[in-house]
């Protein structure tokens, strides 16, 4: 069995369609595609390897940025920590 489900709000029962505006918080448009996915949890992974994907990411946005005029490190870096701290916030 599959751990997704996509289906369009026109499709939907009457039901279905009301317990997922519920968890939306808003109303859904016909035109609307609805994707729902299940995971399995996993443990997070250890410092070490937050560090690798730290570095990672902080090597990509240098190379994307790269190709911007005037960016300063310092800025680049406070996007990134705003990103993480986001992130953060939604995951925990």
């Amino acid at each position: 069995m599959p751990d997704y489900s996509i289906h369009r709000a026109s499709d939907l029962a009457g039901d279905e369609r009301q317990i997922v505006e519920r968890w939306l918080g808003r109303a859904l448009s016909n035109d609307e595609t609805i994707s729902i996915n299940a995971y399995r949890p996993h443990a997070a992974p250890d410092s070490a390897k937050r560090q690798g994907l730290r570095r990672d990411i902080v090597a990509q946005a240098r190379e994307i940025g790269s190709r911007a005029d005037d960016i300063a490190d310092q800025d680049l870096e406070d996007l990134l920590g705003e990103a993480f701290d986001a992130v953060r916030g939604r995951c925990g």
